[in-house]
């Protein structure tokens, strides 16, 4: 706890930081400052971009006034910046003036500042101008942002710190039009038509080449990147108004497969960048959140499930979501980049006012599928059918007997017409209230920027209680120290609590919703609950025990990424990281004694506390030039270090003298205490160089050296290389001026990646240290090891082509991908006489190869009215190339197989003149006993066709987003079904059971003639006594379409927010999971793998307000 307190101790202390730095005067600036500046026969122009990369002073100006200055040869040592100025403008005949950070270059008989407001009265207008002020949508101002008179080069200005601009127009019946450009910003053009002032608010340019994408170790400009990465926007994140960002960015990526893994709130999720490349190797990307290589996926023991870690990372902080998909693009990561890389950026500040940005939302949720089922009478009647059944085939008296039972349940006399029906989704289930809540501040001067926010959700579980709440707070800070030298930290602090419920089979309340009888009821004729139910296989009282008993964990997570960024020369920059990912998780189990499931040991109380440290430091040096405008360089070379700490305590005890009394020492039995601790480190040398010609052949290359301590003596280091190159055909003569293409670009890359994600002690030889001799402690081997255990390595293929038609409506990607994972970590059978039966070695490979299609149209791009449309869809295929030994088959894998694929009986239907169930046998033919040698396998688990849809349609004011997702060709298997399709009589079964059962001769159906157990002529479930269930039939497809997200908004009018004193303000509705058309008869088909009492999926509605001030 006292750790707990150090940190959030820290993060105040930062918090309070940010409020006062940013207290002082935002725009305070010092033209004290000195600077050396060289300048060796230079134009005037080169001269300004020198002296503002080490100034950060912007120029405004007029080109016909600077075009005759001669060249400069001037060297400038410790300066002012006016010094510099009147060095450089001696003798021209031009003067200068500065305002706060902006040089205005003048005639000697000019005015100097042009005014920053509009017209004011008395003030005098030069009619030779037109004067503005360039922003974006929110109103912020674009220094720096060019303006240019249409179709004349040469005549433009830049406009200054505070956005304004002024520029000389000549003939305004001549020149009718100007043209705005600012990087990451779309350009856009406006009329004069006599006007003299023109103000225009920039919109992001999202789909543009000039695009700003995050990779390894930096940034680029979309039209430079030559291998495949995704990239999602802050703005894209919203639509989908999620409190999880794996969510949010669920079906909008081609070739990035993300599933949830429950429906609990606050669950982890399962994301495959282009397939599954491992047996028993992790499959999960790496994540890096500012840099911070973070933990993830659920960090947890057996009281809590699916607690994502990353659940508290607040979706409204990030800023961009960047998926790293080749290995060219994710090799910089080296041993830790065969699943492919997520970059996330958050929120930064920038200079100017403070903005403060508040947000609301409510909603509710419920689940999203009820699996029909029988309802008492239904129940009743078929049970006594297949006891009946039973009497006839095996001259018992079962039948009387449980007809007997049913009348004294006061069930009728015949047992069944009076049955009650207890709905148990209403008793389990609930409509479940959903909040949200955020506010942030960003701003800063010219030395520091900030952004600072505090969230709050709460998200009440469709299941009755159970939830999750998160609190995060953020702070984002950069100040500059001096102009040479920077220092950034980026830290998050999040709580977490995850409330949840019993996993184990018989007391799941997602499972028993769907078997316990229809027939009984919770409670008695007074209203309270039983501690046992009444009848029935499954007992529990699930919603007692959802009341009295607790599963509780709590999560306490801090990111910290601090670096010191040296500017050494123009284009070399040196930064030095030291970064932290601390992570304390609680859980607490307690069984209430008036629970079946407490009530054996008169209550039993579990706790556990775990620790996870890591470490991270990185030396990068990045360099950045360009050479008479056509030739670009840039280069990064750097090492990283990271360690990491695992540290879990527990214990468990029985027998509590009340049920109030919920902590582990009240408990009277000490029953067990546990203990683990676990450790691994990495380091690594990293380089990366790229060259650019004439922005038409972009040339990367890049190498990492890692080293692992979970890999043996022998192989503690790989090598991990890849180049790609691109081709910008647009750029060429033959396409330059083709108006209606925009991008024309070819990319083809090969990269290598590892994974180190193979456990921290494989290749060690263990003891286990629990066992003991004659009463004695005692020591002995546990695992053998292997020191030439190495690395599992992806070879990685990618080509692919990027177009851009008709001023940039139409944009499309393709890729094609081959990765071939060798190597892979498997456990080879060996002999018992060596004291061990397998040993971790290598062997055999996956194939992943496919098609990833990304298309962005804009529809329709009227004044008032736009439409614009995304979609992705991405074709994948997943193969065994080669087992152990040469081997066509092992265990459960083939050659050819997809990893997923599965060995099970084949099922035929039933006879139609007997109701009994049939089967193939290996051959083909009908069987009713099939064997082992009969099985066939199914194709693979995940999908191989899937991706998504997105329009978005604005008209004046409103914006309305709907996003389609959809997958095809891949198995679930459904364990669940083999207890609702299997006649065991005392639990419940689905409703076509009832329906649907073979009645006569004649009849053509699935469902067997009715007996008990599933004996003669039994059930789909039972068979040839191998105790082997898996079969065909509870494989079902989860081939789905889905309305996954609809978002409603409208922008408060501009007249409004003035009244209002606001900058802007936006109301918001949305829906999501709203319909599912699908052949899946479970809860939902989204999850992949093994349905075995998941929390189903929830649809939601919720209503929010934005406001920024």
């Amino acid at each position: 706890m006292k750790k707990n307190k150090g940190y959030k101790n820290l993060f105040v202390f930062f918090f309070l930081y940010a409020l006062i730095m940013c207290t002082g005067d935002a725009y305070a600036q010092s033209q004290k400052d000195v600077y050396n500046v060289k300048l060796n026969n230079v134009t005037f122009k080169e001269a300004m971009v020198q002296i503002t990369s080490q100034s950060n002073y912007f120029f405004v100006y007029e080109d016909v006034d600077i075009v005759k200055i001669p060249k400069i040869t001037k060297e400038f040592r410790s300066s002012t910046i006016n010094q510099i100025m009147e060095g450089c403008l001696e003798g021209t005949g031009l003067t200068f003036s500065i305002d706060k950070k902006v040089i205005y270059i003048k005639k000697t008989t000019e005015r100097s500042i042009p005014s920053k407001d509009q017209k004011k009265p008395g003030e005098t207008i030069d009619s030779l101008y037109v004067y503005g002020k360039i922003t974006d949508l929110n109103n912020d101002p674009l220094p720096g942002a060019s303006v240019e008179i249409k179709g004349e080069k040469g005549k433009g200005v830049i406009s200054d710190f505070d956005g304004n601009y002024k520029i000389r127009v000549e003939d305004l019946s001549k020149q009718n039009a100007l043209v705005f450009n600012f990087l990451g910003m779309r350009p856009q053009e406006v009329a004069i038509n006599g006007q003299r002032f023109i103000n225009v608010a920039l919109r992001e340019a999202e789909n543009e080449l000039e695009q700003i994408v995050v990779v390894g170790y930096g940034v680029t400009r979309k039209k430079d990147i030559a291998g495949s990465i995704e990239n999602i926007s802050a703005e894209s994140l919203a639509k989908s108004n999620s409190s999880n960002f794996q969510r949010a960015i669920q079906g909008k990526m081609s070739g990035v497969q993300i599933t949830s893994t429950s429906g609990i709130p606050g669950s982890s999720f399962s994301i495959n960048i282009r397939g599954r490349g491992s047996i028993n190797a992790d499959t999960q990307p790496l994540y890096i959140i500012d840099g911070v290589q973070v933990t993830n996926g659920a960090q947890t023991t057996n009281i809590l499930t699916n607690a994502d870690v990353l659940a508290g990372l607040n979706p409204e902080d990030i800023e961009s979501i960047s998926v790293l998909k080749d290995g060219a693009s994710a090799s910089i990561y080296g041993a830790q980049a065969a699943n492919g890389v997520v970059i996330i950026t958050t929120k930064k500040g920038a200079s100017g006012k403070t903005k403060v940005s508040v947000a609301a939302t409510a909603g509710v949720q419920e689940i999203i599928r009820r699996v029909p089922l029988l309802n008492g009478r239904q129940w009743a009647e078929f049970a006594l059918l297949e006891y009946k059944n039973y009497d006839e085939y095996y001259g018992t008296n079962s039948y009387q007997e449980k007809l007997d039972l049913f009348k004294s349940f006061g069930w009728g006399d015949d047992g069944y017409s009076n049955a009650p029906t207890t709905d148990w989704y209403d008793e389990i289930f609930r409509r479940a209230l959903v909040q949200n809540y955020q506010v942030s501040m960003s701003g800063g001067g010219e030395n520091t920027k900030f952004y600072t926010s505090l969230g709050y959700n709460k998200t009440d579980g469709i299941i009755k209680h159970t939830g999750f709440s998160r609190i995060s707070g953020r702070l984002n800070l950069s100040h500059a120290i001096t102009p040479w030298l920077t220092f950034n930290t980026n830290n998050t602090f999040s709580g977490t609590t995850h409330n949840q419920s019993s996993t184990i089979g018989a007391a799941n309340p997602s499972r028993t919703a769907m078997f316990l009888l229809p027939g009984v009821s919770p409670r008695d004729s007074e209203g309270n609950y039983y501690s046992d139910l009444q009848y029935g296989y499954f007992l529990y009282n699930i919603p007692q025990m959802l009341e009295l008993n607790e599963y509780i964990g709590k999560t306490n997570n801090l990111i910290s990424a601090n670096d010191l960024t040296f500017k050494i020369l123009k284009g070399l920059e040196f930064k030095s990281s030291y970064n932290l990912d601390l992570t304390w998780l609680n859980e607490h189990q307690f069984s209430d004694p008036r629970t079946r499931l407490g009530s054996r040991v008169n209550g039993a109380i579990i706790a556990n506390s775990s620790d996870i440290g890591k470490f991270q430091s990185e030396q990068v040096l990045t360099y950045n030039t360009t050479i008479k405008d056509i030739h670009r360089i840039s280069a990064v070379a750097g090492f990283s270090y990271s360690s990491y700490k695992y540290h879990m305590i527990g214990a468990e005890a029985n027998g509590v003298s009340s049920p109030d009394l919920t902590l582990l020492s009240s408990a009277a039995t000490p029953i067990s205490t546990m203990e683990d601790y676990t450790e691994w480190k990495m380091a690594g040398f990293f380089g990366r160089a790229s060259y650019t010609f004439k922005d038409k052949y972009i040339l990367t290359g890049t190498i990492r050296y890692d080293g692992s301590s979970r890999f043996g003596a022998d192989n503690k280091w790989g090598t991990f290389p890849s180049v790609s190159f691109a081709w910008r055909m647009k750029e060429e003569k033959f396409l330059k001026d083709v108006e209606w293409l925009n991008d024309l670009k070819l990319r083809a890359s090969y990269g290598i990646t590892g994974n180190a994600s193979i456990g921290n002690y494989v290749s060690q030889r263990l003891y286990d240290a629990n066992s003991s001799y004659n009463g004695s402690s005692g020591i002995i081997p546990s695992s053998i090891g292997n020191q030439k255990l190495t690395w599992e390595k992806k070879h990685s293929k990618n080509v692919g082509i990027t177009a851009g038609f008709f001023d940039g409506r139409i944009n499309a990607n393709i890729d094609l991908y081959m990765d071939d994972t060798k190597d892979l970590l498997y456990y080879r059978i060996i002999p018992q006489t060596t004291g061990f039966s397998i040993i971790p070695s290598n062997m055999g490979g996956v194939r992943n190869q496919g098609m990833d299609i990304q298309l962005n149209t804009i529809n329709i791009n009227g004044e008032d009215f736009k439409w614009e449309t995304s979609i992705n869809v991405s074709l994948a295929k997943n193969f065994i190339t080669e087992l152990q030994d040469g081997l066509e088959e092992l265990g459960q894998y083939k050659v050819g197989k997809p990893i997923t694929a599965e060995y099970v009986y084949q099922w035929a239907g039933v006879n139609s003149s007997d109701g009994r169930p049939m089967y193939y046998d290996k051959d083909g033919y009908i069987t009713y006993n099939p064997t082992l040698e009969d099985r066939v396998w199914t194709k693979g688990l995940d999908p191989t066709f899937f991706g998504g849809m997105e329009n978005t349609i604005s008209w004046k004011n409103f914006t309305l987003s709907f996003f389609f997702q959809f997958q095809m060709g891949a198995l679930k298997y459904w364990s669940d079904k083999a207890v609702l399709i299997g006649q065991a009589a005392d639990n419940n079964l689905l409703s076509d059971i009832y329906n649907s059962y073979w009645r006569k001769p004649g009849d053509n159906t699935w469902v067997p003639k009715p007996v008990i157990d599933g004996l003669y002529p039994g059930n789909p479930m039972k068979y040839d006594n191998n105790g082997d269930p898996s079969m065909s039939l509870i494989y079902e497809s989860t081939d789905f379409i889905k309305l996954k997200n609809i978002n409603l908004s409208y922008n408060i009018p501009q007249k409004l927010v003035k009244k209002l004193k606001i900058e802007d303000a936006q109301i918001y509705a949305n829906a999501y999971n709203l319909w599912t058309a699908t052949p899946y008869q479970g809860y939902d088909p989204e999850s992949v793998g093994s349905d075995r009492g998941l929390y189903p999926q929830s649809k939601s509605l919720s209503i929010g307000i934005k406001i920024n001030f």
